[in-house]
C-alpha cells in the first residue's frame, strides 16, 4: 500500500459518507500527528496502524458495539488488505476520498469547514457513538460533520 492508499483507507473508513470537508479533516489530523509527532513515527503507515490509535484498524461495529476483531501488527494489516479491497469496489466513493486526500496531501484542499481546522488538532471523535476523557472543552477545535476536532 502507498501512503496515499493507506491515508485514503483511514479516511474513507472514518468518514466516508461525510461531507467533503468532513473526510478532509481526517486526513490532516493525520498529518498534523505526524508533523507533531503525536502517537506517530513520523510516517503515515507508523501513524494510521499504531496501536488504538485510530478505531477501525483493530475494532469493527457489530451489533452496536467495537469489537476487537485484530489483535497484532500482522492481523491489523490483513484487515487493512481487505478493506482496502472492500472499500474500492465502491468505485465512485473510493476516487472521491482519493482526491481529497491528494489535495489534503498537497495542501491545496480548501472548504469553508475544513479551514476552521488548527495544524494542532490531532484528535477527533464522532460523540454519537464515542466518550473520552480527553474530549473537554478547552481542547475543542471545531465540528465538522459527525465528528469533532480537538488539540491533545
Amino acid at each position: 500500500m502507498t501512503d496515499a492508499d493507506i491515508l485514503t483507507l483511514c479516511a474513507f473508513e472514518e468518514a466516508n459518507l461525510e461531507c467533503d470537508d468532513g473526510l478532509a479533516a481526517i486526513a490532516r489530523v493525520v498529518l498534523n500527528r505526524i508533523r507533531r509527532r503525536f502517537f506517530s513515527d513520523g510516517t503515515i503507515a507508523g501513524t494510521v496502524f499504531a496501536h488504538a490509535q485510530f478505531s477501525w484498524t483493530e475494532y469493527a461495529m457489530i451489533h452496536g458495539r467495537y469489537t476487537r476483531v485484530a489483535a497484532t501488527p500482522q492481523a491489523v494489516q490483513d484487515r487493512a488488505g481487505r478493506l482496502m479491497a472492500q472499500d474500492k469496489a465502491f468505485t465512485g466513493r473510493w476516487a472521491r476520498a482519493a482526491g481529497i486526500v491528494a489535495k489534503v496531501m498537497a495542501g491545496t484542499y480548501a472548504g469553508a469547514a475544513y479551514a476552521r481546522l488548527t495544524d494542532d488538532a490531532v484528535l477527533y471523535l464522532n460523540p454519537s457513538i464515542s466518550k473520552t476523557p480527553w474530549a473537554v472543552p478547552e481542547k475543542h477545535v471545531c465540528d465538522i460533520g459527525h465528528h469533532s476536532f480537538f488539540r491533545a
